[in-house]
């Protein structure tokens, strides 16, 4: 299955990922030259999109067949990323 393009905006992903590296979000408005409250909206942005993917997958009729369609990395990247708290 090829790799599908993010449902998160450049901004978003650039935000997300600084969250998943641990940068608070004041750290990240500093280090974007924005306001924390353009970062806290992203990531209210970010949570409402997750929120509305896995509502999409539990209704989904084919996220079994994707899932087992999943490469062994990428699988396992997911399987990560649901394990964190």
């Amino acid at each position: 299955m090829p790799d599908e393009p993010s449902i998160l905006s450049h901004e978003e992903r650039a935000v997300a990922a600084a969250l998943d590296a641990g940068t608070d979000p004041v750290t990240i408005a500093n280090e974007r030259d924005s306001s924390i409250e353009e970062v806290e909206a992203a990531v209210d942005r970010i949570r409402e999109k997750t929120e509305r993917a896995f509502a999409t997958l539990t209704e989904s009729p084919f996220t079994g067949d994707l899932a087992a369609d999943l490469d062994p990395e990428r699988r396992a990247a997911l399987r990560t990323a649901l394990a964190e708290d």
